[in-house]
């Protein structure tokens, strides 16, 4: 008797650009854990730290699995890369409030420009 897929295997199964790794979610990786005080990302983790108020779960570079706020963030880059600030609203206020919203809104542009320049 073999076992039910988990969702995550049903879905990499059916689509598998899910397994692929992402370049900017490396980078990002990397970047959020070893970057100097004064970075545009230094700033970025600071500023999501205080909005949720608990540490951002980031995993190690070259880490297959994919922690909800990496997913989080990588959408919102993708919101703000395409324009659809309707969904980069909702991004951001379903974590957050205004205030904090617009507090990391200045440093995930910031980071978006960094990231991009990068790439």
């Amino acid at each position: 008797m073999s076992h039910p897929k988990t969702a995550a295997a049903h879905w990499t199964a059916e689509f598998p650009q899910l397994r692929a790794p992402d370049p900017r979610l490396e980078i990002l990786r990397y970047e959020l854990m070893y970057a100097e005080e004064g970075h545009s990302l230094t700033r970025l983790r600071a500023q999501l730290e205080k909005a949720l108020d608990r540490p951002i779960e980031i995993a190690l570079p070259g880490d297959e699995s994919r922690s909800f706020d990496e997913r989080w963030m990588m959408a919102v880059f993708d919101a703000l890369k395409t324009l659809d600030l309707r969904w980069y609203q909702f991004l951001l206020r379903s974590r957050m409030g205004a205030g904090d919203a617009a507090r990391v809104h200045f440093a995930l542009t910031q980071a978006q420009v960094w990231l991009e320049a990068r790439l």
